[in-house]
């Protein structure tokens, strides 16, 4: 082999146009640098060589040097092991290595001996030294038997990263085993929403709106390559938006890839196989096989999902789902072929989903045969099924295929589709037919006892949540006659709903942790992701945003992977998640959680998901100085709540557009008062009636704020003692950090020494970062007093080491508290003084009126603090140092 071709070998590819570097990534490399082996294992156009070449730079940037091969087909082990030679000696800048090899490429298998040479040479180089082995599934199995003698034989300065489409056997148990090994996978090298929403913004900057920016990746599905080739084919056209919603695999540059690059690799019967299994949205082995006939269909499964990236594995184990741009492409092709072959494999189709009892799915399948009987009549045995996971436009579509007849001579089925309506325009409707089966004498107990259910789900989308203890009221108990898992769920969804709008968090976490037998996680799918999202909401309104991401993240996620990016579950979940991420300083997280998402959930969620979405995409907008976007939002919020007839809604966008309009000198703050004090009737209604004091809360801080703009002290005091009193009335932890830092702005504005002990304490329990933010959301005054301390301190937490003479004696006071309890935060000393008292969890909760559940947060930051793995150690090491007598 001439040299020109080893240089070639050697020679990093370069960078894309387009790559980024994404920060992700490198947290990745990171954490596993220091291995000895690094695996990358992802089918074509994940980007695996693009990760590398990244990863390069920053290892020669940390001072490593990096040798560089790629792999192919004709490396046998002698020209292999000259390869790394070359590698290693371009790298080195070394005119040659002490090994067998000599000075001359070409002559001769240098073997294993060679390779511990090499090895030998590399742990005198006497630096950390990267060996980068590009497409590695193409080297034959004996030059991969050498990959393995390098790795089991590295010295402690080698480490070897690894490209490859398909898993290698390369022996690396022990490395393993001792932590020197890591694994890549797809999921790994799979685009997040933000990182595409980064690259697109880098390519279109303004001409691409966020919301067309996440249809880009819900339709490449974070694949690289896809996106890659979808910007190519839109770039061009005048109107990208249209351009996106018409992307398809059917045509242009994505077409011909899948033509090129994929399809033209396959064997014939592979590339027919396919073709016969893209009619189906989820698929296993014995499903196609069903519908092919072919009986090697697990084997082809497993090969196209380690060869190409077609298939994604799906939730379960064993099942995979195609990527829709292949899908579409194949459907094309599908429609090609003659059409009672098309309807003969969507009859086996449905013969499979029948006999395992799917019948949506059976349906859909026997609709496309053409059997439209047997549709109706799968379709009837699906509704509970589409209802259970949410899908009720499905249910609403198959309900239009029964006859009226049929619905309204059966209660069942009276009730199902009562059921599929209840989170619709036809809401008010569905709880008449509820009702009026609930109180119809003749009613059995067990279908008595779902109209009330179905009633309260009406309830939950129309806010109407004081009805909830009426519906209930003759159950006290879960009744014995109801055996379905799913009722008894939704029936605590239900009453948890009610106990968390009356502000008892606890109470509604306690009826949420009862849990039936027997759950079948299909058949309870929306029930149980409803009762997931209550909890992390729940966490949200204590203050514990942590709780509500540690939750809602992998839920989220598990939501995406089974129905899609803009499911009804999926969007409910990123409602509630988006504004904890924003707390928690990930602005562009949140961001990219709504996107493309708003109009879901502003039709399909509940009003406690829609607001919370609407205040998000608000303080986004305010945080980029948009404050005229600001109140489009709210204006379309209370535009929507008027649809909706949802009177917490309005008057929540009311005191929304109230507190801009003061914050920013702007507006008629008079008559937006006006119609907000206007609402206040509605609240006296008993299906309102548990909103009363939410709506005081957010009317009462609004106030006080136009009180602030017009400097009026005695009436902002007035405001915030009743929001005050309503907040605690609520637990709603934000409305009282909203509080206590109007208090502190109005201190400062009147000129009050007690200002910034005031903002202090308001901020005291939120980390540094997330203080100054939460400051800056409240008000402008508030975020320029925590600015001035950060300039005139060492920062918010030490301000009281050395605090302003005019802030006698108060500031003295915090000073020696704040110099005494170190790291820790005001509310943390608090509790590790209860704590060294020997008290519990519920004594520290009521001696300082505050939630168990905040009682077990700050335990747990103490602990991390200091170190210790109990309660007791937490105790001993402030003891230790200090922090405690």
């Amino acid at each position: 082999m001439h040299e020109a071709e080893f240089v070639l070998k050697t020679t990093p590819p370069r960078l894309p146009r387009t790559a980024l570097d994404r920060e992700r990534l490198t947290r990745i490399w990171e954490a596993v640098r220091d291995r000895t082996a690094i695996t990358v294992v992802a089918p074509a156009g994940f980007g695996k060589t693009v990760a590398l070449v990244h990863w390069r730079k920053h290892w020669l940037a940390d001072g490593a040097l990096v040798a560089w091969l790629s792999a192919d087909r004709n490396d046998d082990p002698a020209r292999f092991h000259l390869g790394l030679l070359y590698a290693i000696r371009a790298a080195s800048g070394r005119p040659a290595l002490n090994t067998s090899a000599n000075e001359e490429i070409g002559g001769g298998d240098p073997g294993i001996e060679m390779l511990t040479g090499l090895l030998a040479e590399i742990a005198g180089i006497g630096q950390p030294t990267v060996l980068v082995v590009d497409d590695a599934e193409r080297l034959p199995e004996a030059s991969a038997r050498s990959l393995s003698y390098l790795l089991c034989n590295a010295p402690p300065n080698l480490h070897v990263a690894i490209g490859t489409r398909l898993p290698l056997s390369l022996r690396t148990g022990e490395l393993a085993a001792k932590g020197n090994s890591a694994v890549l996978k797809v999921d790994d090298l799979r685009l997040r929403p933000e990182e595409t929403l980064a690259i697109v913004h880098r390519r279109f900057e303004q001409r691409l709106s966020i919301d067309d920016g996440m249809r880009l990746h819900e339709a490449t599905e974070g694949w690289p390559i896809g996106l890659q080739l979808a910007i190519a084919t839109i770039e061009s056209a005048s109107d990208l938006a249209a351009a996106i919603h018409s992307l398809s695999g059917r045509h242009g540059d994505i077409e011909r890839y899948f033509v090129e690059s994929l399809f033209a690799s396959l064997s014939a019967p592979m590339a027919d196989f396919l073709v016969r299994i893209a009619i189906l949205d989820r698929i296993n082995a014995p499903m196609c096989a069903a519908v092919t006939a072919c009986a090697d269909a697990a084997e082809r499964l497993q090969r196209l999902l380690h060869d190409t990236p077609m298939l994604i594995a799906a939730e379960l184990q064993g099942w995979y789902r195609m990527h829709p741009l292949v899908r579409d492409f194949l459907l094309a092709r599908f429609e090609r072929l003659p059409t009672s072959t098309q309807q003969a494999l969507h009859q086996r189709a449905c013969d499979w989903f029948a006999d395992h009892r799917h019948f949506p799915e059976a349906a859909a399948h026997a609709l496309a045969a053409g059997a439209e009987a047997l549709a109706s009549t799968y379709a009837v045995q699906s509704l509970w099924t589409l209802r259970a996971q949410g899908k009720f436009a499905e249910a609403q579509a198959w309900l239009q295929r029964i006859p009226p007849a049929m619905i309204a001579g059966d209660t069942h089925l009276r009730l199902l589709a009562a059921w599929a309506d209840a989170l619709g325009e036809r809401n008010g409707e569905a709880f008449r037919v509820a009702l009026g089966i609930l109180d119809d004498p003749a009613t059995e107990p067990a279908t008595r006892f779902i109209a009330a259910l179905v009633a309260s789900s009406a309830t939950g989308y129309s806010d109407h949540v004081g009805l909830v203890p009426e519906l209930f009221a003759r159950w006290q108990e879960f009744p014995a006659c109801v055996t379905e898992p799913t009722c008894e769920i939704a029936w605590r969804n239900a009453l948890a709903h009610y106990q968390m709008h009356a502000g008892r968090t606890d109470q509604a976490r306690a009826i949420l942790a009862v849990l039936p037998r027997g759950i079948h996680e299909d058949a309870a799918m929306l029930a149980l992701s409803y009762r997931t999202m209550l909890l992390g909401l729940t966490h949200l309104w204590d203050g514990a945003a942590w709780k509500t991401e540690d939750l809602l993240r992998p839920a989220l996620l598990e939501a995406e992977r089974r129905n899609g990016r803009r499911s009804l579950v999926a969007s409910m979940f990123a409602a509630v998640l988006a504004p904890a991420l924003l707390e928690r300083g990930q602005p562009a997280a949140a961001q990219a959680l709504l996107a493309d998402r708003l109009d879901v959930i502003e039709r399909t969620s509940f009003p406690d998901a829609v607001l919370l979405a609407h205040r998000t995409l608000t303080q986004l907008a305010l945080d980029r100085g948009e404050v005229r976007r600001a109140l489009a939002l709210l204006d379309n919020l209370e535009l929507l709540a008027q649809q909706r007839a949802l009177p917490r809604l309005a008057a929540q966008a009311l005191a929304g557009q109230i507190r801009i309009h003061a914050l920013h000198g702007s507006g008629d703050t008079a008559r937006l008062v006006h119609r907000l004090d206007a609402l206040a009737v509605a609240f006296d209604r008993p299906e309102l009636l548990p909103y009363r004091p939410q709506y005081r809360l957010a009317s009462e801080i609004a106030k006080a704020c136009v009180a602030i703009a017009g400097e009026d002290r005695a009436a902002t005091t007035g405001h915030l003692d009743a929001a005050e009193r309503c907040g605690r009335e609520l637990q709603r932890q934000r409305g009282l950090l909203t509080v206590r830092v109007l208090r502190a702005v109005c201190a400062r504005q009147h000129g009050d020494p007690n200002a910034t002990a005031l903002l202090i304490a308001a901020l005291d329990t939120l980390p540094e970062d997330l203080a100054a933010r939460a400051a800056g959301e409240i008000h402008p005054m508030a975020a320029q007093m925590v600015a001035s301390l950060h300039r005139a301190t060492r920062g918010l937490r030490a301000v009281a080491v050395a605090p302003p003479p005019a802030e006698e004696p108060a500031a003295a006071v915090h000073a020696k508290a704040t110099a005494r309890r170190g790291p820790l935060t005001g509310k943390e000393a608090e509790v590790l003084a209860q704590l060294a008292h020997g008290m519990t969890n519920k004594q520290i909760a009521r001696a300082l009126d505050i939630s168990d559940e905040t009682v077990k947060w700050h335990v747990k930051n103490l602990c991390g603090k200091l170190s210790a793995g109990t309660r007791r150690h937490a105790v001993e090491r402030a003891r230790l140092l200090g922090l405690v007598g």
